[in-house]
């Protein structure tokens, strides 16, 4: 079976799963994102360990990343963020107890694990905070359908026309067509969602949709360009293969991660 075939059928099985879990935002809701954050941070982790002077305790990471959706969900913003403060402490006394041990290189395992747990665990627990306004599972699932609509628009219209380059050192397959393509994709998609789905409507004008689908799909491509960059410099085709088609959980998140943020503020602006 053909690799595209093998992820259309993934997608066809996860997503229906994901957008329920989402709809009731309970407990389950938590159960999915302290795994998918936990585990991407961990996939992050492991790419950095593949050179000998990032080592750093995985271990560690993982806990913290996993506190920190934990720690939104059953308290608040401000509560995760004394956890990532003393979890950040805990990560410095790691590394000089490493350094003293005999690891020289101890100070690049502490700056992995800082930048692993801020992008995974505080930026990633804007899945819970997002969650948790008015409408909240409506606007996570907005957020969630305009990036999907804004890679898969990307990736067909580069495929057919794409000839310019954008970044060919970072990801030499996306193109400047391609890109331009998945924001008008997104915006049309946006616009389709704001007149058909009454609950959108309601949300916001159809200027206030068109903005956040242009801001979420401009934006939202660097998160992918980012990934893109840390799997090149680590020489990783994937962040692990543990979903079918589809790679890692970082892959799945690379996007999502910048996404859920612009969601939420857009959301406190209008």
């Amino acid at each position: 079976m053909g690799n595209l075939k093998i992820r259309s059928l993934t997608a066809i099985l996860l997503i229906p799963l994901v957008f329920f879990i989402i709809w009731d935002g309970g407990v389950l809701y938590l159960l999915l994102c302290v795994t998918v954050l936990t585990i991407g941070s961990l996939e992050f982790g492991k790419m950095y360990a593949r050179q000998p002077s990032n080592q750093h305790s995985l271990i560690l990471l993982g806990i913290c990343t996993a506190l920190q959706p934990i720690v939104r969900y059953y308290s608040t913003a401000e509560g995760s963020m004394l956890v990532l403060v003393l979890s950040v402490f805990l990560f410095g006394i790691w590394g000089v107890i490493a350094y003293e041990k005999g690891n020289a290189t101890a100070a690049n395992g502490f700056a992995v694990m800082v930048s692993g747990l801020v992008y995974f665990g505080w930026i990633g627990g804007y899945l819970i905070t997002l969650r948790r306004i008015p409408d909240g599972q409506l606007w996570l699932l907005l957020c969630l359908l305009l990036i999907w609509t804004s890679d898969t628009g990307a990736f067909f219209i580069g495929s057919l026309i794409g000839k310019h380059r954008m970044l060919p050192l970072v990801s030499p397959r996306k193109t400047w067509e391609g890109y331009f393509g998945g924001i008008v994709t997104c915006l049309a998609i946006g616009l389709l969602l704001h007149r058909l789905v009454p609950n959108f409507g309601n949300m916001m004008t159809a200027l206030q949709m068109l903005l956040l689908a242009l801001s979420i799909s401009c934006i939202g491509s660097v998160g992918d360009f980012v990934e893109s960059m840390i799997k090149r410099t680590f020489q990783a085709k994937d962040s692990s293969n543990l979903i079918p088609g589809h790679g890692g959980f970082f892959d799945r998140l690379d996007t999502v991660l910048w996404v859920i943020p612009i969601g939420y503020f857009f959301y406190t602006i209008i």
